[in-house]
């Protein structure tokens, strides 16, 4: 049985972080198969939805204290807790839009509830200033930033999921600061969501989904499964905190649509679906491809904490199953491949964001965190990382990463630091000034691959430091 490696992945997400806090990333939203490059928009820097990390590290620090992790967090805390914009919102919300999308609900809450989370956990090691500086920032944001959007309140111009976790967010303030100025909202609006967005029926009579809006086109779609946690997670700790089984049944039959909606892939491993979609029958069809692998992890904390509550073994089995999908799927560099079904560079792309939620799943759900766990996590990097896709490959090496073609095609050449907040197009060969710095070029140390008679072979030899991961149809001949 694949086991998950939690260092390896935290590993890779440190490598994205930067001095001042920030964790950068090429953003990904294999959802919807959007990304910044898309847009077009070449932001790759800090990304508000990678937030899940802290309260993640933070539950790593408790199993298993070290002075480095205390620090690290502390500097991302810091960071996330001040990146704010005058009017009560955070930095930096674009996301898989990039700086294109300043705002947004979802933006503003991940990072505070992630930010009260982290420091409710970690209230025994983390300095008192970091502790507060939490606290004031999602504080600010609930009653400030949070007001943009339907004046602070679940409503008829709700996005289900969006609202669900500012829910969260004050449940948490409640939790463990003893805040209850938001207790009557939470209430209120726990009980506005659940009679207004839960669908009943989909797909069986014990299941519940949410529609994702009650008005435009999303009224026609439920919210896709990995947004499930977001949902799930304010009604169990609603129901722990003032005892209504209304809550925890709405959340037993939100994850019960989870758990019979998702499926088994080609490779034999469970998988959550994409969505439902109105039919003009009035029943809801399912998607299941194209879907992410990565970034399952609230949806997943999510089940498990309901069936904590609840002792639900089919929620438990299905855990299971998808612990072991994710392991089956994780690369020996830490990272999951992506997702599948796009052909696209979706499919092949980690995303930072996206992985941050996988680590604070299992940061929460491994048995034990290795002794060993620190120096795994902060040892330095020394392989060179050669994904292939379908139609595309992604490399990194030291600060470096790229988006390429297969030699022979031209659509990417695309080049990216982790330390830098946007990326570029070298467009040197057609003529035109090239739009990224040299020191983004990878000149003769780029691994070129040629695709022919559906084999990918290397036109030299790769670099001795390389390790090349094939998530292609295609057959990988590593001889030049």
């Amino acid at each position: 049985m694949e086991t998950f490696d939690l260092a390896a992945l935290g590993n890779w997400l440190y490598s994205w972080v930067q001095p001042s806090g920030a964790i950068h990333g090429f953003h990904n939203h294999s959802v919807w198969g959007d990304n910044p490059l898309r847009w077009p928009d070449y932001t790759s820097g800090h990304s508000t939805f990678a937030a899940p990390i802290l309260p993640g590290l933070a539950q790593v620090l408790r199993r298993r204290y070290d002075a480095r992790g205390q620090e690290l967090l502390e500097r991302m805390m810091r960071y996330q807790a001040h990146a704010m914009r005058d009017d009560g919102e955070y930095l930096h919300i674009g996301f898989q839009a990039g700086e294109l999308a300043k705002v947004g609900l979802i933006h503003n809450m991940v990072p505070a509830l992630s930010l009260l989370m982290a420091a409710g956990i970690g209230k025994e090691f983390l300095h008192k200033d970091v502790v507060e500086a939490a606290r004031e920032s999602a504080l600010r944001v609930l009653t400030q930033g949070s007001l943009h959007y339907g004046g602070g309140r679940a409503g008829v111009e709700a996005c289900c999921n969006q609202d669900y976790a500012r829910i969260w967010a004050k449940l948490l303030l409640q939790k463990y600061f003893q805040d209850d100025r938001f207790e009557q909202q939470v209430q209120e609006d726990l009980d506005y969501m659940v009679d207004h967005f839960h669908i009943s029926g989909v797909p069986d009579e014990d299941c519940d989904g949410t529609k994702r809006a009650l008005l435009g086109k999303d009224q026609l779609l439920l919210e896709p499964a990995e947004y499930y946690g977001l949902m799930i997670v304010p009604l169990c700790i609603g129901y722990e905190l003032f005892g209504r089984e209304k809550w925890l049944h709405a959340a037993v039959r939100l994850c019960n649509h989870v758990v019979r909606s998702s499926f088994l892939d080609e490779e034999n491993c469970r998988r959550v679906h994409r969505a439902y979609y109105a039919k003009s029958d009035g029943s809801w069809g399912r998607l299941t491809q194209p879907m992410q692998i990565q970034g399952n992890g609230l949806t997943l904390y999510g089940i498990s904490y309901c069936a904590r509550l609840t002792g639900n073994r089919e929620m438990e089995k299905f855990l299971a199953e998808m612990e072991q999908g994710i392991a089956h799927y994780q690369t020996k560099r830490g990272f999951l491949r992506a997702a599948t079904g796009w052909d696209t560079e979706a499919d092949v792309v980690p995303a930072t964001a996206w992985q941050a939620h996988d680590f604070f799943y299992f940061a929460h759900r491994l048995e034990q965190i290795q002794e060993e766990f620190w120096d795994r996590f902060f040892a330095p990097v020394k392989e060179c990382t050669v994904l292939l896709s379908n139609t595309c490959l992604w490399m990194e090496d030291g600060q470096r990463w790229t988006i390429q073609d297969y030699f022979s095609r031209s659509v990417y050449q695309i080049y990216g630091r982790k330390d830098r907040e946007r990326f570029g197009r070298d467009l040197s060969w057609t003529g035109e000034k090239n739009d990224v710095e040299p020191d983004y070029l990878w000149g003769e140390a780029l691994p070129r691959m040629v695709l022919n008679d559906d084999c990918v072979t290397p036109l030299r030899p790769l670099p001795a430091h390389a390790v090349v991961y094939n998530f292609s149809r295609y057959r990988w001949i590593p001889q030049a």
